[in-house]
Order: C-alpha cells, then structure tokens, then sequence
C-alpha cells in the first residue's frame, strides 16, 4: 500500500466520520425539538447515543442541546481531517476525482444555503423552546449552537478552492 492509497482511506474515513456526525446532529435536535413541543414522555428520559438516564426534562434537554454542538464540533474534525488527508494526495487525477465522493458535506451552493438555513433554525428553535429566551439572544445561541456545522460546510467548500491551486502548483 502506498502513500497515496493511505492518504485515500483516511480522506474517506474522515469524510464518513463527518458525515455521520451531521446525521447524528439532525437526529439528536429532532429528538429534542420532539422532546420540547411535546408533554408527552414522562421522567426517566435516556440521552441518545450516550445512553445516560435523567429524571430532569430541563437536565435532558439542556444535554440534547450540548449533545447537537458537540455532533458538530466531530463534523467539522471530521471535515478538516479530510482536507488534511486530500491535501496528501500527490496524484492530481486522483485528488480531483476524491471531490465527487457521494457526501452530504460536498453538495452543492444550492442545497448548503438551505442546509446553512436548516440548522440555523435548529439551534434557534431550540433555544427558544428549551432556555425560554427570545429575541437576539435567541438568535445568537442559535448561530453559536450551529456554528461548527457551518464552518465544517464552509471547510468543505475550500476543497474546490484548494483544488484549483493543486492544479495551478503542478
């Protein structure tokens, strides 16, 4: 196995990593806005992917909230550790062609822009239902809650930024 065979696997090891954190994102704010909008579960309540039991609604989910930021904060390793590990790649052919890998992180302006505005408001309603606040405070948590999804987006669209310079370089 050669370096750049090395350099492929951990690119798409890295993207997946990325991938399944965004996904686990959704999953855990769609568990906390069902959770927030709803009266009806009732105590113990099981945080999800960790698996911990709670008696406090507040508790719980106050943890989704921390839970949904730190699926991003793993997104967006996830994404730079693939930027890292494309930018290894010596064969130009093969790092171009690494860039059509079917990925949630790599879609297009289009479908970012509504994903960007999809999260956006995950972290805002949240915040509204569970921490009872409004206005631009609401609006400030909702960006903070949602800001490693955004640069983790943002990364991702640098690949095609880096690869033009690749190419330029060679």
């Amino acid at each position: 196995m050669d370096l750049d065979e090395i350099a492929v696997n951990y690119y798409h090891d890295s993207l997946e990593l990325a991938q399944k954190a965004l996904i686990s994102g959704v999953t855990v704010s769609g568990v906390a806005y069902f959770v927030a909008i709803s009266e009806a579960s009732k105590a113990p309540y099981i945080i999800p992917f960790l698996e911990i039991e709670v008696n406090s609604l507040r508790f719980f989910s106050t943890s989704l909230l921390i839970l949904y930021f730190a699926c991003g904060m793993l997104c967006l390793y996830g994404v730079q550790k693939s930027i890292d590990n494309w930018k290894l790649v010596s064969n130009e052919e093969l790092s171009l062609r690494l860039l059509h890998v079917p990925n949630i992180l790599l879609v297009g302006t289009i479908s970012r822009a509504c994903l960007y505005g999809g999260l956006f408001m995950v972290g805002a309603s949240l915040s509204s239902q569970i921490l009872e606040i409004e206005g631009w405070i609401n609006s400030l948590v909702g960006s903070l809650l949602a800001s490693p999804y955004f640069v983790a987006f943002r990364c991702s669209s640098d690949l095609k930024d880096n690869a033009k310079n690749k190419s330029l370089a060679t």
